[in-house]
């Protein structure tokens, strides 16, 4: 079977061989040490591989691009997006406000830890495949947990909230993290955000109406 360049390339990001994790790794390494004084734009593949102590080969084996390095470098935090979305109740006993305020919170930290390369990332002038890529990561998950929220009002379209809470935490959290002197610390700008979320988000769940065909 034919397979296209783009397959080749997915094949072989997923490729899980201890050499070709190891070379991904260095990559990924030389990448977040770059961008803190390169821009994505200015990137070269030639420069990457040298300070990742690879060769082009080996980068075209796995990437297509810098911009396709960058996508795989940013693999972590759209776990975390995708894993702590803020409308999300894992814990029943919690309220939507703590329950929101412990997933902002989660997406605050883990960028903070990373200032130096993720303030090139996500603050201005940010290459929009990427901000793409975390909105849509961002907003897929909060969609299903949007619909699934019995408080929700009727008017209220869960793609429509999504794609707005996604773009907002991104256009507050991007100037954070370009700022090195801003008056916000995390707590505060998680703290800051939360207010701006709906009412009914941060309101705790009532308890589920029970339809004509669930069991008695």
């Amino acid at each position: 079977m034919v397979t296209t360049r783009e397959e080749r390339k997915r094949a072989a990001a997923d490729n899980i061989d201890p050499r070709a994790v190891r070379t991904r790794q260095k990559l990924v390494a030389a990448f977040h040490d770059t961008v803190r004084h390169v821009e994505l734009g200015a990137m070269s593949v030639s420069g990457l591989t040298r300070a990742a102590g690879v060769n082009r080969t080996s980068f075209y084996e796995h990437f297509a691009s810098p911009d396709d390095l960058a996508i795989h470098a940013l693999s972590e935090l759209l776990d975390v997006v995708g894993n702590t979305d803020i409308a999300l109740r894992r814990d029943p006993t919690a309220s939507g406000a703590e329950a929101s305020r412990h997933a902002l919170r989660e997406i605050v930290y883990f960028v903070h830890a990373r200032r130096a390369s993720y303030a090139h990332l996500l603050g201005p002038g940010a290459p929009p495949r990427l901000t793409a890529a975390i909105t849509d990561a961002f907003t897929a998950n909060t969609v299903t947990a949007l619909r699934a929220m019995p408080q929700r009002p009727a008017g209220a379209d869960p793609t429509i909230t999504a794609q707005f809470l996604a773009g907002g935490m991104l256009n507050v959290i991007g100037p954070w993290l370009a700022e090195p002197r801003t008056r916000y610390s995390r707590d505060r700008l998680v703290e800051a955000m939360l207010g701006c979320l709906p009412s009914w988000i941060l309101e705790t769940d009532p308890a589920p109406h029970r339809s004509s065909s669930d069991p008695e």
